[in-house]
């Protein structure tokens, strides 16, 4: 009997619920038919909105970009292959109770800024570090950290995460790995490592079915396979006068599909230029060749320099403060040598005669993708996507620097081009849901881009909420970027409140945190009427003050302690209704 009148006579027995008895099968087609039957199981379960079972597995990620949530599907994808029922959590949506009762533990997390957990894992980590904090001594678990070796405390979250589950009892099943930029091929191999093993930890108790979730498939674009798309339109927002630079970008999507919404980043894959490259051939002339030129342009990080690059020119050229300061282990004092410093400066005023191409290439890092916040929705610009870059550029030791992928788009990419890139979604930092809400969104600068994008979107949808939004730069004449939009969304009344702060129109600089605190009862009106609170921009200074004075007009016109005002913004955070997408 072949297999297709054997799938015949089960299908019409299935439909018919009334199964032949006494099939002649032989023992080939008994092992096919076993299988036929567990995928229909499977087939079934899932129609029916269930996952198939398994041996319960939590893998809980800490992300700011989407990197590590990425990876933790990956990890939950395998799992299943390995007798594993996973769920993957965002760190913000679970509790130390949780882990608490977890047998099977997986940590995926990168390190944001100078060594600080991602914004989506503070809450959890604050709570695991109490020492009211419940043992683990019935865990078992392993940790994937990403993160970027050129910062001194790299992947420092990771390292605390498995350090602190350690403290708590835990059981480490393998190794932590951590992984660079080019983090692929060291999480597929931390996932094919860590399943097996923590498949047969802990008891055998089997998870029961749980629903379905409809994820949407995953896009054939990515780090591996960026979209080539067009570039329709640029053009400088900046005065000429200004002090700065920033530039819109018009993508052209074409039919490739691709869609995205309105929180979420495009990564651009850049090119070197020419001018560094070339530098670096002539340096390297007597080694230089076109395979060399093409790894200098699309494959290498050759304008900032590695730990590793910056550790063989100091043993190449023997410089004594360079030296000195890596023998003493002070990374402040080392950044500021090396600040403004790029490869090419570092190599050729520092190396001496004797480092070679080859032991340059071996210290230089992948060229990656640069991630920048969509400025547009797709709902008003169909089969588009919009940035708002300001282009890097200074001069330091009579030399010009120029930023790698802002400079590419801006001087060496014309209309017209192919720019290759790929979408990052940003799950956690998106307008709400219920269009009736308020939001308040905090831009200087080029920080305004997701927020364009954010009016965009409510404005399509005819959400029905408040909207605003506190905007600034150094001056008005010259940096109120998207002033015509701006000042038309405000007079259609689709922008309910604007605030600005142009720091250098008057003698006592004004920044967006001080226009928060002169309308304090207002914004805490907004947050007590179930408002949302974004803020875009510079990472060290901007969010750090933005945050603090969020925290002052809380207590003060909330009535409030310190410690009861960090409670409410701990709420906020854990809402979602308190995000940031900060750089």
């Amino acid at each position: 009997m072949d297999k297709q009148k054997l799938v015949d006579i089960l299908s019409g027995g299935l439909q018919s619920a009334a199964l032949p008895i006494g099939l002649p099968l032989n023992k080939q087609q008994k092992q096919w038919l076993g299988g036929f039957f567990a995928g229909l199981q499977t087939q079934s379960a899932t129609a029916g909105g269930l996952e198939t079972t398994g041996k319960p597995l939590l893998i809980i990620y800490g992300t700011q970009t989407g990197n590590s949530e990425a990876v933790a599907e990956d990890a939950a994808a395998a799992a299943k292959a390995n007798g594993l029922a996973p769920v993957v959590m965002d760190m913000d949506d679970v509790d130390v109770a949780t882990l608490a009762n977890t047998e099977r533990l997986l940590v995926v997390t990168s390190t944001y800024g100078e060594g600080e957990m991602p914004d989506n894992a503070h809450l959890l980590w604050e709570a695991i570090c109490e020492e009211s904090a419940p043992t683990l001594d019935k865990t078992f678990y392993s940790v994937l950290a990403l993160g970027d070796s050129s910062y001194d405390d790299f992947c420092l979250a990771g390292k605390e995460w498995d350090e602190r589950l350690q403290s708590l009892g835990a059981t480490k099943i393998a190794d932590r790995v951590d992984c660079d930029v080019d983090f692929d091929e060291a999480a597929s191999g931390w996932i094919e490592t860590v399943l097996p093993i923590i498949s047969e930890k802990g008891s055998d108790e089997v998870a029961a079915p749980t629903a379905a979730t409809n994820k949407p498939a995953k896009s054939k674009f990515n780090r591996k396979n960026p979209l080539p798309a067009i570039l329709k339109t640029k053009r400088i927002l900046t005065a000429p006068e200004s002090s700065k630079e920033i530039v819109h970008y018009e993508f052209d999507l074409a039919d490739s599909g691709e869609t995205y919404v309105a929180g979420d980043a495009l990564n651009i894959v850049p090119v070197n230029r020419d001018d560094l490259v070339n530098e670096f051939l002539a340096y390297f002339a007597e080694e230089a060749n076109d395979t060399v030129r093409q790894q200098l342009t699309t494959e290498l990080e050759i304008r900032t320099p590695s730990k590793e690059l910056v550790k063989l020119v100091a043993e190449k050229g023997g410089d004594d403060e360079l030296n000195r300061l890596l023998a003493n282990n002070d990374p402040e004092a080392l950044d500021d040598f090396l600040w403004g410093k790029d490869c090419y400066e570092l190599v050729t005023n520092y190396a001496g005669d004797d480092l070679t191409l080859n032991e340059f290439l071996a210290t230089c890092k992948p060229l990656v993708a640069r991630a920048y916040s969509i400025s547009s929705s797709i709902k008003k610009h169909e089969n588009e996507v919009h940035l708002t870059i300001g282009s890097v550029r200074y001069k330091t030791n009579e030399r010009h620097q120029n930023g790698v992928a802002s400079t590419y788009l801006a001087d060496i990419a014309n209309e017209g081009d192919t720019v290759h890139c790929y979408f990052s979604p940003n799950k956690s930092f998106k307008i709400p849901q219920d269009g009736s809400l308020p939001i308040i969104m905090v831009g200087p600068g080029t920080g305004i881009a997701p927020f364009r994008s954010f009016l965009e979107a409510r404005e399509m949808t005819q959400a029905t909420g408040d909207n605003w939004l506190l905007f600034g730069d150094r001056n008005a004449a010259t940096d109120f970027i998207y002033r015509e939009e701006v000042e038309a969304m405000q007079a259609s009344g689709l922008l309910t409140k604007l605030s600005l702060a142009f720091s250098r129109d008057q003698a006592e600089k004004i920044y967006v945190q001080d226009r928060m605190k002169e309308e304090g009862a207002e914004l805490f009106a907004w947050l007590e009427r179930g408002g949302y609170f974004y803020i875009c921009g510079d990472a060290y200074r901007m969010a750090k003050d933005v945050d603090k004075a969020l925290h002052e007009l809380i207590a003060e016109h909330g009535n409030m302690s310190d410690d009861e005002a960090v409670s409410y913004v701990n709420q906020l955070k854990k809402d979602k209704r308190y995000v940031r997408d900060v750089y």
